[in-house]
């Protein structure tokens, strides 16, 4: 539920290496699983609560900060194989290398005033890829990042991750993912609970995302894109800068759009999810992805890295 930052060397913040292979057994069943897929399948609109503030844009400081993944590998130095792509993805290309970002970044953002955004205002064919939650962890999606070389925002909910933070750390490590703030229960119905559990919820997960990826997210993405003026203001008391919803969503198929055309815009964000076979009607999470590609590819865009815009 941080597209992700590709950073050069310079720039490359190592996570705390202290490698966490654990299998918790996860807290969370099947049937509470299923029930959070089915209530994220119609995240096609973020529903903000009709008294929600959209705080303006102020010219502080931008984005960025800890949450930046570490540099790929050299191994991807010289970028996506096309022969390997169009065998292992249905023929599929490399995408188009992203223009460079803005030297000023078009949305700005600061803790004093958290803004809430669902595109970048660019004129480049760019959008953005973020995936949320973190039901499904399919080996062969870590594989397929490593494959195209494209930056991922991914917005983690611990209660979904927490049976196997191994596999996030090391999509992580592909140094193509970044990481925001998605909750600690992914609690669907956050305008109705209190001041102190909505805070909780989100600093909450910001220490356990420090703590198991040494990943300082300052990004927040409401579950279902649900939140009102005291969620605003818990995201602010919790030291993140923004709050993250998204203009398309990929299902197993299709995109919904927001806007009659049926047609991504410039600076769009895409939301995808962890999904499966359980939650996808058999089909798999690279399947669901290879047909958001092809989606992305057909309408002539390519993807870039958010946090290098926001």
């Amino acid at each position: 539920m941080r597209v992700s930052r590709i950073v050069t060397n310079s720039e490359a913040r190592l996570p705390q290496q202290v490698s966490r292979r654990r299998f918790m057994g996860g807290a969370v069943g099947l049937a509470a699983l299923g029930s959070f897929a089915a209530a994220c399948q119609g995240d096609a609109s973020p529903a903000a609560n009709s008294s929600a503030a959209s705080p303006s844009p102020v010219a502080a400081q931008s984005g960025g900060g800890a949450s930046a993944s570490p540099s790929p590998s050299a191994t991807a130095a010289a970028g996506p194989d096309p022969q390997l792509l169009a065998q292992r993805y249905q023929g599929l290309k490399p995408f188009a290398p992203a223009p460079a970002p803005p030297a000023v970044k078009p949305i700005a953002l600061s803790v004093e005033h958290p803004q809430v955004f669902a595109k970048v205002p660019i004129s480049d064919k760019v959008v953005f890829v973020t995936v949320d939650d973190g039901i499904e962890k399919d080996p062969a999606y870590i594989q397929m990042v490593k494959d195209f070389q494209i930056p991922i925002t991914i917005s983690l909910a611990d209660t979904l991750i927490r049976d196997d933070y191994a596999y996030f750390e090391k999509l992580y490590q592909t140094g193509f993912v970044s990481i925001q703030n998605h909750t600690v229960n992914h609690p669907l119905n956050m305008p109705s609970l209190s001041a102190q559990r909505q805070l909780d919820e989100i600093s909450g997960q910001q220490q356990k995302l420090e703590r198991e990826y040494g990943a300082t997210p300052y990004l927040f993405r409401a579950p279902g894109g649900n939140y009102n003026s005291v969620t605003v203001n818990a995201v602010k008391q919790a030291g993140l800068k923004g709050m993250m919803n998204w203009k398309e969503s990929m299902e197993i198929h299709d995109m919904q759009y927001q806007t009659a055309s049926h047609n991504l815009q410039p600076g769009d964000i895409i939301l995808a999810h962890f999904r499966g076979p359980a939650q996808l009607k058999g089909e798999t999470m690279v399947q669901m992805m290879i047909n958001l590609y092809k989606h992305i590819q057909a309408q002539g865009f390519t993807v870039a890295d958010v946090t290098k815009y926001v």
